[in-house]
């Protein structure tokens, strides 16, 4: 594929908005404050005699709010700093100030990435990381257990490895382990978490100051975080030898589908990852061609489909056109049943050796919150088998017991 000029300019756009995006976070949260006290200064006097002191410009309390909350913007907006200065860009205080701010969606981005700085590096994270990353952990042992007698571990694929705590639990476990990741939001972070933290010199964090809504107590999005919870170096071997493991930033097709990708790998773990797919048929192909024969696909998690289209309406004349400044993956995602991903799993070449549905889950959920989002996930074991031979298929469906 010929790299052009255009590509290259699109590629340094973006790099740009990433950066400026986390440069410019605080400034977004105080911005974030400050339209909530104009709501509050457009009540009628008569309203504002109801207010408790908290919520009452100029007061005691109402300034020690305001306080807590900018401390909280610099707290985040500081980790995002030693994000950029570690990946070698200008931070919040270097950089220029730009003439313009990023778009609304590029900083929800910045604040996922915060979320998931808690889910994976983070005492708090813990009994999230239990849900997913456990039932994934003891599969990879169970169908890829590592042979003492062979120089090599088994080599483990981890696609949308996020921050990467799941790719490195499966490298402490002996493990050869390459993460895939497409965000560059995702793999600033986790490139900073992996080589330039240390739980004795924590980064403390509030990842859900910018969520107004469902909150129990005013205190509650601006309370502190702190990260790593443990050192990423702690979880190799042995000091004294280099840990096979990588990251390989990019689009998870265009890497794995690549010939010499074939047959290279044992297993793929994917959790939270294959209905990020425009084409999950596309995914399932590539997974079965990249592994070897024998290898596992283990999968965890639900079917929200990152790229579910808008609705086609009866009046449309030209669906394409009025959606024309959407991405294009958005016109082409297909949402599909389970039932029917069972299928193309099958007749792409597997066999499910497991499979477990209904098993409740959450994502960077906020356990404060008075609402989250709570995924009914799928797990299962898909073989690469080259002979008739099958294992028994382990099914179970919803129940009493699992919800």
């Amino acid at each position: 594929m010929t790299i052009t000029e255009d590509d290259n300019k699109e590629e340094q756009d973006h790099w740009d908005d990433v950066c400026n995006a986390y440069r410019q976070y605080a400034t977004f949260a105080l911005c974030h404050w400050t339209n909530q006290c104009r709501r509050l200064e457009n009540l009628s006097t008569d309203h504002r005699q109801f207010l408790p002191q908290g919520l009452k410009s100029g007061t005691e309390e109402f300034n020690r709010r305001s306080e807590l909350f900018k401390d909280a913007a610099i707290r985040n907006q500081f980790c995002l700093d030693c994000i950029l200065r570690h990946a070698g860009k200008p931070h919040s205080q270097q950089a220029t100030t730009a003439n313009t701010f990023v778009a609304d969606g590029l900083v929800s981005k910045v604040s996922s990435v915060l979320k998931s700085l808690a889910r994976d590096w983070s005492e708090d994270g813990k009994a999230e990381r239990d849900m997913a990353y456990e039932p994934i952990l003891q599969a990879i042992t169970k169908h890829v257990p590592i042979n003492p007698t062979k120089k090599d571990a088994p080599r483990i694929c981890v696609p949308g490895a996020g921050v990467g705590r799941l790719a490195l639990e499966i490298t402490a476990l002996g493990y050869r382990v390459q993460g895939n990741e497409f965000s560059l939001f995702m793999l600033l972070a986790s490139d900073f978490v992996l080589n330039n933290t240390n739980p004795e010199r924590p980064i403390q964090i509030s990842p859900w100051l910018l969520e107004t809504r469902n909150s129990h107590s005013s205190s509650d999005p601006i309370r502190i975080v702190s990260i790593p919870d443990v050192h990423p170096n702690s979880y190799f071997q042995s000091e004294n030898e280099e840990p096979d493991f990588s990251m390989a930033a990019g689009d998870f097709c265009s890497i794995y589908s690549h010939a010499r990708q074939a047959g290279r790998w044992d297993a793929v773990a994917s959790c939270f990852f294959l209905d990020t797919a425009p084409n999950i048929v596309e995914y399932i192909r590539v997974i079965y061609n990249m592994l070897k024969v024998g290898g596992a696909l283990i999968n965890f998690g639900p079917l929200l489909y990152h790229w579910s289209g808008p609705a086609l309406r009866p009046d449309d004349q030209s669906y394409e056109d009025r959606f024309s400044h959407l991405d294009r993956r958005y016109m082409t995602s297909m949402d599909l049943s389970w039932e029917d991903v069972r299928h193309i799993i099958l007749n792409v070449g597997f066999d499910l050796v497991e499979e477990k549905i209904g098993i409740p889950a959450l994502y960077t959920a906020d356990r404060r919150s008075m609402m989250n989002m709570s995924y009914r996930c799928i797990y299962f074991v898909a073989i690469k088998y080259d002979h008739n031979q099958k294992e028994e298929v382990e099914i179970c469906l919803p129940c009493a017991d699992c919800g």
